[in-house]
């Protein structure tokens, strides 16, 4: 009898330890898995909660695991697009563009590529919205265009592509702001290049300004660089087509009564 209670017994430690070493039911929990393997589903909505709670790095890591693991499954795709929005409210911004750029190469035909190509342009202007700018004010304008250039052709392949999706309205108008920033910073750079002396640099920046962005607010003070560029470089002829140009669309801009003595010969008394 003392032998069979000791068998019982023995069998009983045995069968908690294997309990115990299974870990959790929650694949959230950090003990989960060390004696199972976790289901897509489960480390899927697993991911949600994290998602669901604010916690987008835990989130982002949970669904990189579904997607090494499980990458035919049923939450592979997504996966991907929550994948995207995970980084993105992480603030990991070369992240999401990564992630992005993935779900676009692999289901390049699929219609959520317009939100992934959407989320890629936003990326791409948080990226020059970084906490130095934010923290002491700095014109976003006059900083690096890289992210801008990139978030522009995002948003019009987006255009492009998916006229009709639920983004598209969202994108034409970011196009618009970024158009206006975009020649905005090419104002800028032509300033410093006036300042500096350097006159057919300030020019040139300037007229791409009138070529490239037709319609921005930035045109007329690009036409106003042209002028003063001109007449520092002593290229009269040049200078007074501008002026001519301006006279036409704004008699009283300042630069234009500069010239008083060119009024005749701009048509005007």
């Amino acid at each position: 009898m003392l032998i069979l209670r000791t068998m019982f017994i023995t069998l009983v430690v045995v069968a908690l330890a294997a309990c115990g070493s299974r870990g959790g039911t929650d694949p959230s929990d950090p003990r989960y898995g060390a004696g199972q393997e976790e289901s897509a589903e489960e480390l899927y909505q697993a991911a949600k909660r994290q998602l669901d709670r604010g916690d987008y790095r835990g989130a982002a890591e949970q669904l990189e695991n579904l997607q090494a693991r499980y990458p035919f499954g049923a939450y592979f795709k997504q996966a991907q697009l929550d994948l995207i929005h995970a980084y993105f409210q992480a603030e990991e911004m070369s992240s999401a563009v990564a992630a992005a750029d993935r779900y676009i190469r692999l289901n390049p035909q699929d219609e959520h590529v317009a939100y992934a190509l959407y989320m890629r342009g936003r990326a791409h202007l948080e990226q020059g919205n970084d906490f130095l700018t934010r923290t002491f004010g700095i014109d976003r304008r006059i900083r690096d265009p890289e992210p801008m250039r990139e978030a522009a052709a995002d948003f019009n392949r987006l255009v492009e592509r998916f006229p009709d999706s639920d983004y598209a309205t969202d994108a034409r108008n970011r196009m618009v702001a970024l158009r206006n920033n975009l020649a905005h910073h090419e104002i800028h750079v032509a300033r410093f290049y006036m300042r500096r002396g350097a006159y057919v640099a300030a020019a040139n920046r300037a007229k791409g300004v009138v070529e490239n962005f037709q319609g921005t607010p930035a045109v007329p003070e690009a036409l106003d660089v042209m002028a003063e560029a001109y007449d520092r470089l002593g290229m009269e002829d040049l200078r007074t087509d501008v002026l001519r140009v301006i006279a036409a669309n704004d008699p009283d801009h300042p630069v234009v009564q500069q010239h008083s003595e060119l009024l005749p010969e701009l048509g005007m008394q």
